[in-house]
């Protein structure tokens, strides 16, 4: 990771890779990936209303009954590391503003994603909107350490639900010509902000390189709902990135140990990262497992818990052996306002990120209280943080969108 930071940050981002990276643990990780492989095989993955990908898995050699499929963990690692690539460039509308996703890159860091409020610079807190989408993705295309500008920032609560995906992508193609994340609203939606974005970009496709990552979660515990399923078909056969992820609460969706949420959300990455490979093989994709302690009393999750720490630290260790990028979490907290509890848990859980090598680190600025608000003060805290890293390059007024592309994406929202 350090060495493609700036000659006066390495020794510092040397010294935090060096005191909380633990030893590899190469008997703990097999472990768990054998362990893994009697989840797959014993109870399976559900795949629900989505018949096509459980008829491709039964021709890899899975077995279905009803809509579970029991899986052969080892064929599935064979999949991965046979077909995905460990490495991908994620290109910007600008070409000078290009990042490479993977092993030997500087990670790259993208803002909250998903909160429907927002907290402004005057501590008013209200629901989120297109304006400050707009304002946030312009924040965002400003912050030299935000190398992406990410994806539902904020809801767009003034907005039909139908018509976010494309207003979401014009205020990234009209506020920056950074890389950013594209839409699950829809299998739909997915294809309609890939086409566009590619048609703005003006380059042509290329092996090796793609214009989106997009985020597919699994559902613990062991579950896939249908439009994530449909949306990583349709993404992979356009040659796009898929970030899959389970996203645990221990004692909740997973089990409260470490080894058993890293167990179980192993399981769950590996059946999507396979199903991308076999709808197109070389299909880039990034591996993700993220898990929280679950308080019982409060019922909500714990971020900046020890625990998740590890959880990160193996992780990043799996998708090492499967040869896949691998996804961090930034700088998120329980806390409901920008104090020295959200200092301290962002902070823990961006470190342990960064210590583990991770190549996507997503909710890198802005995240409050369980990432239901972005909050303006520490979105541009977070962001400066980043930036004295020495990663990132200094900000630049965007290059103009076109303004045909601008008028298509304008005429498909007036339709939608």
């Amino acid at each position: 990771m350090s060495a493609s930071l700036a000659p006066e940050h390495r020794a510092a981002a040397d010294f935090v890779a060096a005191s909380y990276r633990p030893e590899r643990d190469e008997t703990g990780l097999e472990a768990i990936e054998k362990a893994a492989d009697r989840v797959l095989e014993e109870t399976g993955i559900r795949f629900l209303d989505d018949p096509q990908t459980i008829d491709v898995l039964k021709q890899a050699g899975g077995v279905a009954t009803g809509d579970v499929v029991r899986l052969d963990g080892a064929e599935l690692r064979r999949i991965i590391r046979r077909h995905a690539p460990a490495k991908f460039l994620l290109r910007g509308r600008n070409p000078t503003r290009d990042t490479m996703v993977g092993e030997g890159a500087a990670p790259v860091f993208a803002p909250i994603y998903g909160a429907p409020n927002v907290v402004l610079d005057n501590a008013a807190r209200v629901a989120g909107s297109r304006r400050i989408y707009g304002e946030l993705v312009a924040a965002a295309h400003a912050a030299p350490g935000l190398t992406n500008t990410g994806q539902m920032i904020c809801v767009m609560e003034d907005v039909a639900e139908n018509r976010r995906p494309l207003e979401m992508l014009l205020a990234h193609l009209s506020h920056s010509d950074k890389p950013f994340m594209g839409s699950i609203a829809s299998p739909a939606a997915a294809e309609a902000v890939i086409d566009m974005t590619a048609a703005a970009a003006g380059r042509p496709a290329a092996p090796g390189e793609c214009n989106l990552v997009h985020l597919i979660n699994a559902t613990p515990p062991l579950t896939y709902w249908p439009n994530p399923l449909k949306c990583l078909r349709a993404i992979a056969l356009k040659g796009e990135a898929s970030m899959v992820s389970s996203y645990m609460m221990m004692g909740a969706t997973a089990p409260v140990t470490v080894a058993g949420a890293l167990i179980q959300g192993y399981a769950e990455v590996l059946a999507g990262l396979a199903l991308a490979q076999l709808w197109r093989p070389g299909a880039p994709v990034v591996m993700g497992i993220l898990a929280y302690p679950f308080d019982m009393r409060r019922m909500l999750p714990n971020f900046g818990d020890p625990a998740s720490q590890l959880v990160q630290f193996y992780a990043a260790e799996l998708g090492r052996r499967l040869g896949v990028p691998v996804r961090g979490d930034g700088a998120v907290t329980s806390a409901k306002i920008d104090d020295a509890q959200s200092g301290a848990e962002g902070g823990r859980v961006l470190s342990a990120a960064l210590a583990s090598g991770a190549h996507f680190i997503l909710h890198a600025a802005g995240w409050l209280e369980q990432g239901r608000t972005v909050s303006l003060e520490k979105f541009h805290r977070d962001a400066a943080a980043l930036a004295e890293l020495g990663h990132g390059k200094p900000a630049e007024s965007p290059m103009p969108l076109d303004r045909e592309i601008e008028m298509e994406i304008r005429g498909r929202i007036a339709q939608s």
